[in-house]
């Protein structure tokens, strides 16, 4: 986020609610991937209001949300009508589990994300965020394959620096080592492979011809998701439920996908019968143009997890479909 202007002093009162507020912070306020020493020293902005792209601190610092609130709010914040309806649905029905009962926001919802989903994706379970939304497509690609007679199938393909949330299951898929050490040993049976990052590749082993342009790109693509083959038959195809992908691989860069990478990753899925797994947390909603990313790069996964932007962070909702 960035500072775009400076408030004028804030007067006695507010001066006060401000010290308040940030005692309170640094005797009870666990941050989420912060350093509490830093709390402690030097206190933290405390976000109070939000209107489109801008936020603002308690001290009147004015800020452009650059990311959205963490690829959030694409929506936007201060949406008025966005408002109004969960007012209005709270005081019709605020909460009420889909255990054996229903109700109508969710046969709607599911029926709305069904419709809009690729291919023949037209089952929706909900949950309440991503990490949760990434560690049921690991139980359910598991459970698939024991339903199919095939329970060896358990170990999951991700890439190396992807991160896929912190539940203990999302942790063993998640490719960032420093993300799990505090909490080792995780769940068993994730492995990586190299990710799109051109610029390493040839640390890892690619060797680029004397192509230039779309078709080095569509090279490096092909040495990219050979790479998921390789792990396949490394560890036995028999015991290889699921690959995990985001289509636009964010954290270590933002890497998007070379040129038919994607499409060779799901012949190798195809081939090995592994299932591959949208990771649309971050992308899906109109990111990247499309309701779906896996549509924008022209794939079609076999289960698509999504959280963030489908409510632009107005109520926490996450299905896999």
């Amino acid at each position: 986020m960035t500072i775009t202007e400076q408030a004028v002093p804030a007067d006695s009162t507010a001066s006060s609610a401000e010290q308040d507020l940030q005692q309170k912070a640094k005797d009870h306020l666990w941050m989420h991937f912060s350093r509490q020493s830093v709390l402690e020293e030097h206190g933290v902005p405390v976000i109070v209001r939000g209107e489109g792209h801008t936020i603002w601190d308690s001290k009147g610092k004015s800020y452009l949300d650059g990311l959205s609130g963490l690829f959030v709010v694409n929506a936007g914040h201060g949406r008025r009508r966005l408002a109004e309806v969960a007012a209005k649905q709270a005081e019709q029905l605020a909460f009420f589990p889909i255990w054996s009962y229903a109700h109508p926001s969710a046969i709607e919802l599911a029926d709305k994300l069904a419709d809009l989903a690729p291919g023949d994706l037209n089952r929706v379970f909900f949950s309440t965020g991503g990490g949760e939304a990434v560690e049921t497509a690991f139980k359910l690609a598991k459970y698939y394959w024991k339903l199919q007679g095939r329970p060896t199938k358990h170990k999951v393909i991700s890439r190396a620096v992807a991160y896929h949330g912190t539940p203990q299951g999302a942790l063993a898929i998640t490719g960032i080592p420093a993300m799990k050490e505090m909490f080792e040993p995780v769940t068993p049976g994730g492995f990586r492979v190299p990710n799109t990052n051109y610029y390493r590749s040839a640390e890892l082993g690619f060797v680029s011809s004397t192509q230039e342009g779309p078709e080095r790109e569509r090279e490096f693509g092909l040495w990219a998701a050979n790479r998921i083959e390789e792990m396949i038959l490394f560890e036995g195809p028999e015991t290889v439920a699921a690959v995990f992908l985001e289509p636009v691989q964010n954290s270590g860069g933002c890497f998007p996908p070379p040129a038919g990478y994607f499409q060779r990753v799901r012949e190798i899925c195809d081939k090995y019968d592994v299932l591959l797994v949208s990771d649309e947390v971050i992308c899906a909603f109109g990111r990247i143009g499309n309701w779906f990313a896996c549509d924008t790069y022209g794939y079609l996964p076999d289960m698509i997890t999504c959280a963030k932007a489908m409510t632009s962070g107005y109520s926490p909702s996450a299905p896999r479909s």
